[in-house]
């Protein structure tokens, strides 16, 4: 499948859920929305919908928009000082460092809140619909990003499986969400959005194990913590060979999902 859905296609449709205000919050919002995301999950997303039902909905359109605003409120609350006290995102200022702490806070909130308003905008009356959106909100709750940030703050990695976990739980989960959600609102049956959804798990994994290796000098809990990088590259390797041969035994082009593997373990950023 030859890849259409572009980072300029994604920005347009975030664009037209965006409040007209033009408030301190709002600025701080469009400052992180806009600082130079790859905006892969909601790629991914639109890219599996139009796999499994042969075009791109208004309905995946609205979920792609929400999940980048789950995506940019996480990333803005993970920058604050009382998490990983990150100055620098994308090689801008975080957040709370260009517009202040309590800017920042509200700025994440008001961007999971909006995450809510977009997804009611699309067509809720659909039980397809319905459950994408159920699941995109579990996997931003305390079963998923707040479970995964938990781990980060207040676990240590002690082995291959307490990192697995954390990759899971606080990178994978929107992964999940957007092949998921994708495949919903795309129609598949429930055994293969079951698949989609162990595939995300492992590219979770190895987006996890890839940024670990990148972020080598930060003194943060990784893979590298019980792994060298030579093996930690070697899993990346045997999770992709695992997610192509599921990718095959779906009845759709997955070519996307095969380049996102190759292009991961190959990225420098």
């Amino acid at each position: 499948m030859k890849n259409n859905i572009t980072v300029a296609y994604i920005d347009e449709i975030i664009k037209g859920f965006l409040p007209k205000s033009r408030d301190k919050v709002l600025q701080a919002m469009e400052y992180s929305l806009f600082s130079g995301g790859k905006r892969f999950r909601p790629i991914l997303l639109l890219n599996t919908a139009k796999s499994v039902g042969k075009r791109i909905s208004d309905g995946a359109k609205t979920l792609a928009a929400a999940l980048e605003f789950v995506h940019t409120y996480s990333l803005i609350h993970d920058d604050l000082p009382c998490m990983d006290n990150d100055d620098m995102r994308r090689g801008k200022r975080s957040c709370h460092m260009q517009f202040g702490e309590a800017s920042a806070v509200l700025a994440g909130d008001a961007l999971l809140n909006l995450a809510f308003e977009t997804a009611l905008k699309g067509p809720v009356s659909n039980k397809r619909y319905q459950a994408a959106c159920a699941f995109l909100f579990k996997m931003s709750g305390i079963e998923g990003l707040v479970h995964g940030q938990s781990l980060d703050l207040f676990s240590e990695t002690k082995n291959v499986d307490d990192a697995t976990e954390l990759a899971v739980a606080k990178t994978g989960t929107l992964i999940r969400a957007a092949l998921v959600c994708g495949a919903l609102v795309g129609g598949a049956t429930e055994e293969e959005v079951a698949v989609f959804d162990d595939i995300a798990c492992k590219l979770g994994v190895c987006y996890q194990i890839v940024d670990d290796i990148l972020d080598s000098q930060k003194c943060e809990r990784s893979f590298l913590d019980v792994y060298s990088e030579n093996d930690l590259l070697e899993h990346v390797r045997f999770l992709n060979d695992q997610i192509k041969e599921e990718c095959d035994k779906l009845p759709y082009d997955a070519a996307f999902i095969k380049e996102f593997c190759d292009s991961n373990i190959a990225r420098k950023k």
